[in-house]
């Protein structure tokens, strides 16, 4: 390659850079939205292509899609994250008063069964290493950033609500266009993709299955488990069911643990003030249907499109909160299964031929 060829190619390619920087700045703002849109595209694409011959016409479809997901998606849950974060905002202030009420703490967590034995192992543990810790503040300062994290999270939706209707108008529109025009999208995207026509294949086609089944996976789980931990809470007589129903459908986004992170201790809390039979009884609820419905949809969704550990999971959702908000915690799983693909594609061009 010439010296003028090489000159022409760094101008190219800076040149490109610097224009692909600045189509970022224009879009940086419309990010998650944009995002958000491709993965419901994503989701219920194959509906589409499904009513499309029927309908016979691109545009029909793609709007009747628009309409459904708009009526069915997202409207509730605008609604019900408007209802949670007015419940927090009430519920923050009782919660502080009563963690408050506790002067000694530390004595009413000995006092609570299994709860009392990790307490003393983490007790002696500090005590070992000379390390004192007021585990009233302690509580209290957990408890304030997660609820700090939930609600700035849910102000960000609602703070101007002119942004607002302008996010949802955007969806709107990405949604029809991507439903409608998604297919040619692809195509040239495709085309500019500098590698083989068998890798192309494999990465795409590996990475839209696991995508597609990693995020339905994860939303149909995630809804099964809220609505079945509603009824379970509402049956013992837990107070603000709906609104643990909802943080247990939030958790059980969590690779590990998932909705047992919330329905365990609240079966805790149910053997402390309302005795044994009542707690026995939602702690085999909570095994045998909150937990098990876990391990019959996943594996029907989600198959083996997929193959992280869950480990990973855990660090890469809890990052993505970090970056993205709750976005994070659909895009980080989608990232790995992206990074997981590319290193076997890795693995099968250069190390296997090694």
């Amino acid at each position: 390659m010439s010296s003028s060829e090489q000159i022409g190619n760094i101008f190219f390619f800076g040149f490109l850079s610097f224009f692909l920087f600045l189509g970022y700045l224009l879009f940086e703002p419309f990010l998650k939205v944009i995002t958000l849109s491709i993965l419901i595209t994503i989701i219920f694409y194959p509906v589409y292509t499904r009513i499309l011959p029927k309908l016979k016409s691109k545009i029909v479809a793609s709007l009747v899609m628009t309409s459904l997901i708009f009526t069915f998606i997202i409207i509730p849950s605008i609604i019900l994250v408007a209802f949670l974060i007015n419940q927090i905002i009430t519920l923050y202030p009782l919660m502080i008063e009563k963690i408050s009420k506790y002067k000694d703490l530390d004595l009413l967590l000995k006092e609570i069964p299994v709860v009392s034995k990790i307490y003393s192992i983490l007790e002696n543990t500090l005590s070992s290493l000379n390390i004192k810790v007021d585990i009233s503040d302690a509580m209290r300062g957990v408890v304030n950033e997660i609820v700090s994290f939930v609600i700035q999270q849910g102000k960000g939706i609602f703070v101007d609500v002119t942004l607002l209707v302008i996010g949802i108008v955007v969806m709107l529109v990405t949604i029809f266009f991507l439903f409608k025009d998604g297919e040619s999208l692809y195509n040239r995207v495709y085309s500019i993709i500098p590698l083989s026509e068998k890798d192309k294949s494999f990465l795409i086609s590996k990475s839209y299955r696991a995508i597609q089944g990693v995020v339905l996976g994860s939303v149909l789980t995630a809804i099964a488990q809220g609505i079945l931990s509603f009824i379970g809470y509402f049956a013992i007589g837990l107070e603000m069911s709906y609104f643990w129903a909802f943080i247990t459908f939030v958790a059980a986004f969590i690779p590990v643990g998932g909705a047992s992170l919330i329905w365990v201790p609240i079966a805790i809390y149910t053997l402390l003030s309302k005795g044994f039979i009542t707690a026995f009884l939602f702690a085999l609820y909570g095994t045998f249907v909150i937990s098990t419905i876990d391990n019959i949809i996943k594996p029907v969704v989600i198959g083996d499109k997929t193959d992280i550990h869950p480990m990973i999971l855990v660090f890469a959702i809890i990052g993505g909160l970090n970056i993205f908000g709750f976005l994070g915690v659909f895009l980080a799983p989608i990232i790995m299964v992206m990074i997981d693909n590319m290193l076997l594609l890795f693995k099968e061009k250069y190390v296997s031929k090694t």
